[in-house]
């Protein structure tokens, strides 16, 4: 489905009162736990195929918000199911696209997507992890380039301080390590660590 955001926005103004955790109700696919904030420019636009929760899985009331930022002509599209736990913080910025297939973020996720994200389907993404196609500022050198798009695969369990930079392609099943800092790409079912990241096994399974 696809949201009209100069219409959701304002009806998003109305929801900003909860009981602990309970969600108030549902707004075309987005479900905003307590304290979730979701700041939609007029041009950005949405498209879920099943539900986008913000801010969920927080006990009881322990202040945490998450926010959600579209900037001008940014674009998220979500295939099925995402959930993004509390202390989420998401930034598309103008003409961005970020596309989510389905699975969670734990809480503290940072995603800062300039030109273009692609995660897949079942995707585990610990806490405090942070995915970002852009270096934001320049380098004066020849042939750099400070954004290159960031593709996630399907099965993916990226675990927790790890740090997602530009141009990495992370293949299907494969397992990020804690605290690794990914700058190159990830052959499929294998499992990186280290700073820069280096694979350390390979032909990996694994299961939530």
């Amino acid at each position: 489905m696809m949201i009209n955001t100069k219409i959701a926005y304002f009806r998003l103004l109305d929801i900003y009162t909860y009981i602990y955790c309970k969600v108030i109700k549902k707004i075309d696919g987005i479900i905003p736990y307590r304290k979730s904030k979701v700041i939609l420019a007029s041009t950005s636009r949405i498209k879920i195929g099943g539900s986008l929760k913000l801010n969920c899985n927080c006990i009881k009331n322990n202040g945490r918000t998450t926010i959600l930022r579209m900037d001008d002509n940014s674009k998220l599209n979500i295939g099925t199911d995402f959930e993004v736990f509390y202390g989420g913080d998401i930034i598309c910025f103008k003409n961005s696209m970020l596309k989510i297939g389905s699975g969670f973020c734990n809480s503290n996720v940072k995603i800062r997507c300039t030109s273009r994200i692609e995660i897949g389907n079942d995707v585990a993404i610990s806490h405090d992890v942070t995915i970002m196609d852009s270096d934001a500022h320049s380098v004066i050198q020849n042939g750099y380039k400070n954004t290159i798009p960031i593709i996630i695969g399907d099965h993916v369990w990226i675990g927790s301080r790890a740090i997602i930079l530009k141009g990495v392609k992370i293949g299907n099943g494969a397992i990020i390590a804690a605290g690794a800092v990914v700058t190159k790409d990830v052959p499929p079912h294998s499992m990186v660590a280290g700073v820069p990241s280096k694979v350390i096994k390979n032909n990996l399974e694994w299961s939530l």
